[in-house]
């Protein structure tokens, strides 16, 4: 224990009180005898027989216990009651116990027991329970006197004796209640030569757990219930059933006191040359409660931190005759007169000392002891390494720096290490930091970087493979790759199902396409969907029959497989054709159109196997057709090869099931200048202008009188365009202009004077050429005419002929000369009703109805229903602006309309 290090960790101050009246009592008039301490107070016994009390201003207050002197006095814990003995006679002492909280008149405190000793014998030592059920009283002839009973009810209070063995002084006692509460307390007792417990309440059965005792004032009781030894080789702590740890403080000691964590030890000086703390002495003989044997040496104190091994406190004194401890403070009384004051400092202070003398593993212990936050602890840590650090001790200081992961930043310890000379330093404090969960991406970086320079695969692989959760998967993925560890990278990738790194190192780095075709087999349908799209290219390009076939299968039923599968297209087709799944999972073709840059023909095969799955996607189809119509300059093909091409996109346009864009297919057609697509697919979308068009464009005169032949019915002006485009050129048609005029006079399309006029542009047309077309037309024209001014003449007949009638009913009276009823046939009589109409009848014939001839009223009604509904038509544009579309003759149908008063 020698090299226990030493600091000051208190503060010693002499006790000076500035009493002015010479009368009044101060703790350097005091002959003490006794102390104790406890509810704040110190509590002093002098040879007067005073009890005196010291408050925290050194104020004494006194009363007068007894008579003589006071020997001995205990303060209780739980309750504010002192026991004390002292005598008040010669003879026997006396016991008694003070209610500290009651006083009488004289405010003295009330005794409420006192017991005299049977056994006139000096007292060295009291034990007592907390309820003062037991009360022990040690002797000097090696007896211990037992007090049992209701200290407060009892009339007689019996005492028992009891005798140690070898009848050696009992030095000290104590009660250990302490894990012993099924066998009842247990009295620990301390002889000059032994040590005994008693189990008080088995009729004070005796064991002796020593043979080695110890001299008054040896003994002590730490603040948890351990009784403690000092002894002359050492500091022995004990427990009920023998000795327990000890301390090897060499040296006789006189007085020892258990303060906080602290043990006071008190001895003397053997050699004035040095100081040492277990140079310490004692007297052998000589009484508690009385200064033990004066001597002119001087005493040493030493004040211990068992759990943290240092020694706090060093000091010289005078003769220190007593000492206690209470309001934070430990208290010396020397054997002159003089009370010393030892204030513990505060733990910053301890702590700046200890930094200061670069004793950071004390500070450390210190800290943890005072139970400072982590974070204090962690900068202390922080310190140490960073002495460390400075001297060069780069493995000592790792080590205190790994004690502040979690509370101080990575950094800050990570840049002191960078050197390449050091790189076993930081791969140990990485390493921590993942194994704390507390390492990011960076960090992963660094330490994978230090593995694969270090070329540590053995740590490398225990890293990967044991510690995956405490990294970033994907840093160590890139780590790995990029420092050529590509079976690591490919574990990491497989165990954390990182599918696209397993795959870009598999096709990127190994080039093992035929490996990564078959794992993207063995994964879910999404992930297998989403990395063919983006390796699709590559493994096309490598593998264009197996990852063709791999494609059919993801687009039309996918299943994951376990193992690799034989590629046959056939069984593949038939699997497919077959599976009767109502929930299909399949991937879009067209989605996977363009990964096949490189493999036109693979291309072909895969869309044509779509269309084979009824696919609907029209992307499939514009594209196969568009296939089907490329010709690729790198691959030659004969005029035969190219006609079957032909066919085959004509077979695959005309087929009902084809679901391509009709739009689309029409610009390939063009584009490809494939004449028999576009004709199919203008008469597809009805397109007959453009048809006459392609024809005209061609100079096809038999195609373009084919097609006004075929799709003039639908459209007649196709005709007019036709006579058009003749009329323009510059070849001799003849022919074709008779054909197309005798179809427009029989549809009656175009007037005879447009007609010439559209021949006219063509100076090869020869009037023989119109001559039986404008006679026939003339002729026509005039038996029109004819018929025209035959129908203008009734018409103005009969205008004329209502014209009168009108005039006549308004001018001219008129006569009835009808003598029958029209309805009854019966002779009018009166009274009767007649009509303008001529029509006459009884008035009983016609009822209500006096107003309106029922014989002409429904032909009346007819005239203004469709005079109503003239007048409604009128508003009705589209049905007019239709009709006007769908005639034959448009001015006919403006002059009906005009005739009918609808348009005004």
């Amino acid at each position: 224990m020698n090299n226990w290090k030493r600091f000051t960790f208190f503060d010693k101050e002499l006790v000076k009180e500035t009493q002015k009246d010479e009368n009044i009592t101060t703790l350097q008039k005091l002959s003490i005898t006794c102390t104790t301490s406890g509810r704040g107070i110190l509590v002093i016994g002098d040879g007067e027989g005073f009890i005196n009390f010291v408050d925290r201003e050194y104020r004494i207050s006194s009363f007068q216990a007894y008579q003589q002197s006071v020997t001995l006095i205990h303060q209780l814990k739980e309750r504010n009651f002192l026991t004390t003995i002292g005598h008040d006679e010669m003879g026997a002492a006396i016991l008694k116990i003070w209610n500290l909280d009651k006083t009488d008149k004289n405010d003295i405190p009330i005794c409420v027991r006192a017991i005299k000793l049977e056994k006139s014998v000096t007292v060295t030592c009291l034990a007592l329970l907390e309820d003062l059920s037991q009360i022990m009283v040690g002797l000097a002839n090696g007896e211990i006197i037992a007090i049992r009973g209701d200290i407060f009810r009892d009339k007689t209070i019996k005492q028992k004796s009891i005798k140690a063995p070898g009848e050696a002084p009992i030095t000290g006692m104590s009660f250990i209640t302490k894990g012993s509460s099924n066998q009842g307390p247990v009295l620990f007792v301390v002889t000059t030569n032994s040590v005994l417990t008693y189990h008080t309440a088995h009729r004070d059965q005796e064991t002796v757990i020593d043979d080695e005792g110890g001299d008054i004032g040896s003994f002590i009781m730490s603040d948890d219930g351990s009784p403690i030894i000092a002894r002359s080789d050492a500091i022995y702590f004990y427990t009920v059933e023998g000795r327990g740890p000890c301390f090897g403080f060499p040296g006789t000691k006189t007085k020892i006191l258990w303060f906080r964590s602290y043990l006071v030890v008190i001895g003397y000086e053997q050699n004035t040359n040095s100081l040492f703390p277990g140079a310490i002495g004692t007297s052998a003989g000589g009484s508690f409660g009385s200064p033990i044997q004066p001597s002119t040496k001087s005493n040493v104190l030493n004040i211990y931190d068992l759990k943290n091994k240092y020694i706090g406190f060093t000091d010289k004194f005078d003769s220190i005759s007593y000492i206690c401890s209470e309001w934070g403070s430990i208290f010396l009384f020397t054997n002159d007169g003089k009370v010393y004051q030892l204030e513990e400092k505060d733990t910053q202070t301890k702590l700046e000392t200890l930094f200061k003398k670069h004793s950071y593993s004390v500070a450390i212990d210190l800290a943890k002891s005072q139970h400072y936050d982590n974070t204090s602890i962690a900068d202390v840590y922080r310190k140490y390494g960073d002495h460390l650090y400075s001297k060069g001790d780069y493995d000592g200081a790792i080590a205190q720096y790994l004690c502040t992961i979690g509370k101080l930043e990575p950094s800050y310890v990570i840049r002191k290490f960078l050197d390449a000379q050091r790189i076993h330093n930081l791969t140990s404090y990485i390493q921590a930091l993942h194994e704390k969960n507390l390492a990011n991406a960076n960090h992963t970086t660094l330490l994978l970087n230090c593995y694969t320079k270090l070329k540590d695969v053995k740590k490398l692989d225990h890293f990967i493979k044991t510690d995956s959760g405490t990294f970033d998967v994907e840093t160590a993925i890139k780590v790995c790759r990029q420092g050529a560890y590509y079976e690591h990278a490919l574990y990491l990738a497989s165990k954390n199902n990182r599918h696209e790194w397993y795959l870009k190192i598999l096709l990127e780095d190994l080039e093992e396409y035929r490996k990564a075709l078959h794992y993207i087999q063995t994964l879910e349908f999404e992930e297998a969907d989403k990395n063919l799209k983006k390796y699709g290219k590559i493994l096309v390009s490598e593998l264009p029959e197996e990852t063709t076939m791999v494609l059919m299968k993801l687009c039309t039923n996918y299943q994951p497989i376990a193992s690799a599968n034989v590629f046959d297209l056939n069984a593949l087709t038939l699997s497919q054709n077959d599976n009767g799944s109502k929930n299909k999972v399949k991937a879009a073709p067209e989605e996977f159109i363009h990964i096949f840059v490189s493999q036109p023909e693979w291309l072909v095969k895969f869309l044509e196997y779509m269309v084979q799955q009824n696919n609907d996607a029209p992307l499939v189809y514009n594209t196969l057709l568009e296939l089907y119509l490329r010709e690729d300059k790198s691959i030659p093909k004969t005029d035969e090869e190219k006609s079957k091409s032909k066919d085959k996109a004509y077979e695959f346009l005309i087929n009902p099931k084809s679901k391509f864009d009709q739009d689309h297919a029409l610009i390939l057609a063009q584009v490809h200048n494939w004449k028999k697509g576009v004709l199919y697919l203008y008469e597809k979308l009805e397109l007959y202008n453009e048809i006459i068009e392609y024809h005209m464009e061609n100079n096809d005169y038999e195609g373009l009188i084919k097609a006004c032949k075929k799709y003039g019915i639908k459209d007649p002006n196709l005709w007019v365009r036709a006579l058009s485009y003749f009329s323009i050129t510059k070849q001799d048609c003849q022919n074709e202009i008779v054909e197309i005029l005798t179809n427009i006079d029989k549809e009656n399309l175009i007037p005879p004077l447009l007609v010439i006029q559209i021949l006219s542009q063509n100076k090869n047309t020869t009037l023989s050429v119109i001559k039986d077309y404008i006679s026939r037309r003339l002729s026509q024209e005039t038996q029109q005419i004819d018929k025209d001014y035959s129908l203008i003449k009734h018409f103005a007949e009969e205008t004329e002929k209502m014209r009168n009638e009108i005039n006549e009913l308004r001018t001219n009276a008129k006569t009835f000369q009808q003598t029958k009823c029209i309805v009854c046939q019966s002779p009018l009589d009166l009274p009767s009703i007649h009509f303008l109409c001529q029509h006459s009848f009884h008035q009983r014939c016609l009822g209500d109805n006096e107003r309106e001839c029922p014989v002409c009223a429904p032909d009346n009604k007819r005239i203004l229903e469709i005079k109503k509904s003239q007048s409604e038509s009128a508003g009705q544009h589209d049905q007019f602006f239709k009709l006007l579309k769908t005639s034959p003759d448009g001015f006919s149908t403006i002059a009906d309309y005009y005739g009918r008063s609808i348009i005004n």
